[in-house]
């Protein structure tokens, strides 16, 4: 199996400890658990396009290098595994910026994110997605991935207040780092574990639907777990004869898992502690 190691992230601890060139060890540690969880998973994106959270699913690993001393610096680097040579050179310009996007929306660094968010817009399309809706629904695996990454983050940034004052993450060549404060872990701190994320189109399974209720049971396309979340319908077309989402399911029964029964839902979510627990739909395509 081919081994192709080929992006450099570098954590920078300043402040407090580590301006003696050290940090407690048992912080530390937590950090490096958060941030191999959000390197490994957002370089897998990076690679396949998908969005796995179980590691063992991943194409990517995550090693550490020697660390030095100004102040305190570790380098991270993403080894990619792939038989068929998946990693490419844009893939890897994607990374950097998805990592960045990650703990922005997270300290909810609204200006970057919207800059951020741009950037991987152009870069998605870079790595051959023409298509707009694909480029969009992929946007929306990015804001899922970043809100169920809440709990890394969390881990990541824990030193901050405690051994140093910054965190600071280069991840690529001609990339500003990104500088994590003591308020901006405040805000990540802070944010609610049940958390409404705003109205976006989501990719489903429909399993379950309940014509009394308006109610349906959903799996996001995608999503390893297989996790049924359940979901209140408030379109209007639920009343029609020809009820898309009735027909949604049959989809599903005629196919269960298979991407041909997917819809695309226009949906706001509640997230609880990063992971969406329930959706509220409005449209469905």
């Amino acid at each position: 199996m081919d081994h192709i190691r080929d992006n450099t992230i570098t954590l920078r601890f300043d402040g407090k400890d580590a301006e003696n060139h050290e940090v407690e060890l048992n912080i530390l540690g937590e950090s490096f658990q958060g941030f191999a969880k959000i390197l490994s998973t957002a370089g897998n994106f990076a690679v396949t396009q998908k969005y796995y959270k179980r590691s063992d699913l991943q194409e990517v690993k995550v090693y550490a290098r020697d660390p030095r001393c100004n102040c305190f610096s570790i380098d991270a680097v993403t080894s990619f595994v792939s038989q068929q040579q998946l990693f490419s050179g844009l893939a890897g310009a994607i990374l950097p910026l998805l990592i960045q996007y990650i703990f922005s929306r997270n300290a909810q660094k609204k200006e970057e994110m919207k800059h951020l968010k741009d950037s991987l817009d152009k870069a998605i399309e870079a790595l051959g997605n023409k298509d707009k809706d694909t480029i969009q629904g992929l946007l929306n695996v990015i804001d899922k991935m970043a809100t169920e990454l809440r709990p890394s983050v969390r881990q990541a940034v824990s030193p901050i207040g405690n051994t140093c004052s910054t965190i600071s993450i280069k991840a690529g060549e001609g990339i500003s780092p990104l500088v994590i404060n003591e308020a901006d872990k405040e805000i990540i701190d802070r944010l609610e574990d049940d958390e409404v994320i705003p109205l976006r189109e989501y990719q489903v399974l429909i399993t379950e639907f309940d014509g009394v209720k308006k109610t349906a049971k959903i799996v996001f396309l995608g999503d390893e777990q297989a996790r049924r979340i359940t979901a209140e319908i408030s379109d209007p077309a639920v009343m029609k004869r020809d009820n898309p989402y009735i027909i949604a399911l049959q989809a599903f029964m005629h196919a269960p898992n298979d991407s041909s029964a997917s819809v695309t839902v226009t949906a706001k979510a509640v997230a609880r502690k990063g992971a969406i627990s329930k959706l509220y739909i409005m449209d469905i395509n």
